[in-house]
């Protein structure tokens, strides 16, 4: 269940640029705390293996960082900016170093692939961020900076998704392990 509702925070983050109702840093807050719950969920029903210490650990981060721009929903782009490049590479770390605990190949490669993923994409943040905050000082946010900047927590939300599916379809293969799905 988490990995579908990953699934359609990715979609919503991808079309960011598109909803101008909310402003950006509070709907960025939202996505992020509804995937931090999702996460804290999955957590919670796998209990204490390290798949579920992993999603326990990472959604609490997650939910932490939504709840920043919650709470400022007129956040602009340079806070949001730099809280998503802190919370990917921070939950980027965790779920490395979760993966690293694993025994089982199957959930280790996927909290690998997320983890890797997002330390990449907090690194372009970071790569962007000089270009970012001249053109931003100059012009305000532009539209192409703010797609930029969904698109990267898309593909941080969808390799989140897929690896949750993943490994929550390799579970329920296995015989007597239908408790605990992503």
């Amino acid at each position: 269940m988490s990995g579908l509702v990953t699934a359609a925070l990715a979609i919503v983050a991808f079309f960011l640029p598109d909803i101008a109702w909310l402003p950006r840093g509070g709907l960025v807050g939202w996505l992020l705390l509804l995937a931090g719950l999702a996460e804290l969920a999955l957590g919670a029903r796998r209990g204490f293996d390290p798949v579920g210490k992993a999603a326990f650990g990472s959604g609490l981060l997650t939910a932490l960082a939504g709840l920043l721009f919650v709470a400022n929903p007129g956040a602009g782009y340079f806070p949001v900016a730099n809280v998503i490049t802190g919370w990917l590479l921070v939950r980027g770390g965790w779920m490395l170093a979760m993966a690293m605990r694993l025994r089982s190949s199957q959930p280790r490669l996927w909290l690998a692939t997320t983890g890797v993923t997002d330390l990449l994409l907090g690194f372009v943040l970071i790569a962007g961020l000089p270009v970012s905050s001249l053109v931003v000082t100059i012009f305000g946010p532009t539209r192409e900076i703010v797609a930029k900047f969904a698109l990267i927590l898309a593909a941080s939300f969808a390799v989140t998704a897929i690896a949750q599916i993943a490994i929550a379809l390799a579970q329920r293969s296995q015989p007597g392990t239908t408790r605990r799905t992503a």
